[in-house]
């Protein structure tokens, strides 16, 4: 009788403090693999933290691969996240939450193309510990004859 009713408190406790580590997580991909494929693809992502107690995370990877020979993969992507209020009434209590945004563009292979151009904007948490913002572009290119593209745009506040 006594476990169940610490089960049955445990499992409130639970459901009542999920919001508080709540996170938005956003995954992008466009790919054109193979031999002589086209891959294009314009994509945006907006993630703001919920009012959780610690406060939440923001999460989005965005890819952009051409693979094999002779292939194009073009790619516009957009991220804006923000938040990280934490506490009733967004007061910020203990935590701000975190923004991360990872952005990669490969060309790999024989002749490959593949360009991107990456706008990332991320609205740190401002609570007492502070939440924070990471973000990182690459651009590869490997193999024989291959062209990597990138414009990349990161803004942090």
């Amino acid at each position: 009788m006594l476990r169940t009713a610490l089960l049955s408190g445990f499992a409130t406790l639970a459901l009542l403090s999920a919001p508080a580590f709540a996170q938005s997580v956003s995954s992008i991909t466009n790919t054109a693999a193979g031999v002589g494929n086209v891959a294009s693809q314009s994509a945006m992502t907006k993630q703001f933290a919920g009012r959780g107690v610690l406060g939440t995370s923001n999460s989005a990877e965005v890819g952009n691969l051409a693979a094999g020979v002779g292939n194009v993969a073009r790619q516009g992507a957009t991220v804006v996240q923000g938040g990280g209020f934490g506490g009733p009434m967004g007061v910020p209590v203990l935590g701000g939450g975190s923004n991360t945004a990872l952005i990669g563009n490969t060309a790999a292979g024989i002749g490959n193309t593949a360009t991107q151009s990456g706008l990332v904007k991320q609205f740190g948490g401002g609570g007492p510990l502070g939440g924070g913002n990471i973000g990182n572009m690459q651009n590869l290119s490997a193999g024989i004859g291959n062209l990597a593209k990138q414009r990349a745009f990161i803004q942090q506040r």
